[in-house]
């Protein structure tokens, strides 16, 4: 029979050995893992290095990739200190002749610029094929462009003429706006007033307010460091913006290049496409003498066709006299489809307007638009309005109107880039550019961007 202590003894060196035992088998469980973490990222690094060389990788997890069949999956790239890099998504698109194309695309992880392009081997009869030199020259055309990527048909910053155009003729003398229906990933939507006098521009404002109520203007904020971009603040390139329109009197003339930037304007490094496509808003609104009561009173319009309600009675009026209101949730109001119901283009708010007062009382007309029709003489109010302003050209069948192949049901105002295809190349970079823009709108939903 054991004595006390003898029992004592026997007990704790049970314990002791219980104790060993489970240091040896998680110490086991820890190397295996790090052993088996070892062989997970080596294999990363293998796939991956050529599209994005970071020192490690992790899968994402998300619900929404059940929306994208396309992705095989979703990897963000990891610097030695912690720090994301980027992403590479694994996908598969199909072609325009529908066969299967499978692909990693590697992705700046602040601008969502295409870093990084690569094709997966091809294991099946369906499978698109590029050649080495084909996607050569996809990577130099489309690497470093800001997604989603649309295509250009024409840009006039490159015509040796632009610089000869004359200043716009037909305005109307009045106060003209116009604002962008959909706030961008930081909150702010993009408004630009004009004044003209005697059919001239002599006053233009470009700035932003935010839809968080607690954050000050665009301009405001950059001044304090609140809000930061490369080179000057933002203040000081929009007025250096609107200065340049004051001289050349014509938003073409700013020679906009296909990134959204231009190079004839000192101290402007920022994407400067909100504000010529704004401006040019503006323009045709004084071209049709819509001015900017009418045009404060037709995103009203919008908000009572979907609410019931102005922005008085919705509390979206801010001190300014801004509405302060994104219609990112209802891109139909401003959105054209085409007949296979994919979106090609955007409505002006004057367009818009003269649609709902056309639809719901056709006696209803623009102010100083004879007939409900536009600047161009077009009967808006009954949904026959001039598309070339929209993303279409004019004449032709549906197919032959459609201004860009690349949107990928995407409205154009959307787009971050716009690029011409890689030569002798336009289905395999329409191809490309499809698997681009598929990662744009997984991580639009995955990061819950507002654009």
């Amino acid at each position: 029979m054991m004595t006390r202590s003898q029992l004592k003894k026997f007990i704790t060196e049970v314990v002791l050995l219980f104790i060993l035992g489970a240091a040896i088998v998680i110490a086991g469980y820890f190397i295996s893992q790090n052993n088996a973490e070892k062989r997970v990222q080596s294999e990363y690094h293998t796939r991956f290095d050529s599209v994005l060389d970071s020192y490690s990788y992790k899968k994402v997890k998300s619900k929404a990739l059940e929306d994208f069949p396309e992705i095989d999956g979703v990897y963000i790239g990891y610097s030695a200190t912690g720090i994301a890099e980027g992403y590479v998504i694994d996908l598969t698109v199909k072609s325009l002749s529908e066969q299967d194309l499978s692909m990693l695309v590697a992705l700046d992880y602040e601008s969502t610029r295409v870093v990084g392009l690569t094709l997966n081997p091809g294991n099946g009869e369906n499978d698109y094929t590029i050649s080495d030199s084909e996607m050569e020259l996809i990577r130099e055309t489309v690497i470093g462009r800001q997604i989603p990527i649309a295509f250009e048909t024409e840009d006039s910053s490159e015509d040796d003429d632009a610089s000869d155009k004359v200043a716009i003729t037909g305005l109307h003398d009045g106060v003209y706006y116009a604002q962008r229906l959909f706030d961008d990933r930081n909150k702010y939507i993009d408004y630009v007033e004009m004044e003209v006098s005697n059919g001239v521009i002599t006053k233009v404002k470009w700035d932003a307010f935010s839809t968080d109520k607690t954050n000050q203007d665009r301009s405001e904020a950059s001044l304090r460091g609140a809000y930061e971009i490369s080179g000057l603040d933002w203040a000081t390139q929009s007025y250096n913006l609107c200065h340049a329109l004051l001289e050349c009197q014509n938003p073409d003339n700013l020679a906009m290049k296909s990134n959204g930037t231009t190079d004839i304007v000192d101290g402007v490094t920022c994407d400067i496409r909100p504000f010529v496509e704004l401006a040019k808003e503006c323009i045709n609104n004084a071209k049709a003498g819509y001015d900017k009561d009418d045009y404060m009173n037709g995103i009203n319009a919008m908000l009572t066709s979907l609410y019931d309600k102005n922005s008085e009675d919705l509390g979206y009026t801010n001190s300014d006299g801004h509405i302060v209101f994104s219609f990112e949730k209802t891109p139909e109001i401003y959105t054209i489809y085409n007949d296979d119901e994919v979106a090609v283009g955007v409505l002006e708010v004057r367009q818009i307007e003269a649609k709902i007062r056309g639809a719901s009382d056709p006696s209803l007309s623009l102010p100083d638009a004879q007939d409900n029709g536009d600047a161009s003489g077009n009967d808006i109010s009954s949904g026959e309005y001039d598309y070339s302003e929209d993303g279409l050209t004019s004449g032709g069948d549906a197919d032959e109107q459609i201004f860009t192949d690349s949107l990928d049901d995407l409205p154009m105002s959307e787009m971050a880039s716009f690029i011409e295809p890689a030569p002798d190349c336009y289905e395999q970079t329409r191809t490309v550019v499809k698997a681009c823009n598929t990662c744009y709108k997984f991580l639009k939903e995955y990061m819950n961007w507002k654009v």
